[in-house]
């Protein structure tokens, strides 16, 4: 079962948060624009499909599904990243749209981009 939209921006940011340990609910809200009992709310809902472990109290850790969707995320990023700035996009430009740009293309777009960057030798192919 594929995650929502809503879901990988959840499991990005806990991603990125657990990386650079700052792992606050308080932090989750703050990055995701809510309040922390809608965090809290969503990350039970994280939980029942199995991409994290939440304990009252805050302790949360995404599950080793949790850590696929996100590394997949991250590698999708870094792919629109190259590819917008290959374009000349500027940088800044580049990183937002690819934010964006992850939680929407098709597999199929993702994997035409891949093989192109991979034609101009600037990705290898995985």
């Amino acid at each position: 079962m594929a995650a929502s939209i809503r879901e990988e921006e959840y499991v990005e940011v806990i991603y990125e948060l657990q990386e650079c340990g700052n792992l606050k609910i308080r932090e989750i809200a703050r990055r995701l624009g809510v309040k922390p009992s809608s965090v809290v709310e969503f990350l039970r809902k994280l939980e029942e499909k199995g991409l994290l472990e939440y304990k009252k109290g805050g302790k949360v850790q995404l599950t080793s599904k949790g850590l696929e969707v996100a590394k997949s995320l991250e590698a999708k990023h870094q792919l629109l990243y190259r590819f917008l700035t290959a374009l000349g996009v500027p940088k800044e430009i580049a990183i937002r749209d690819a934010c964006k740009m992850e939680h929407y293309l098709h597999p199929e777009t993702i994997a035409r981009i891949k093989e192109f960057l991979s034609k101009c030798n600037m990705v290898e192919l995985k």
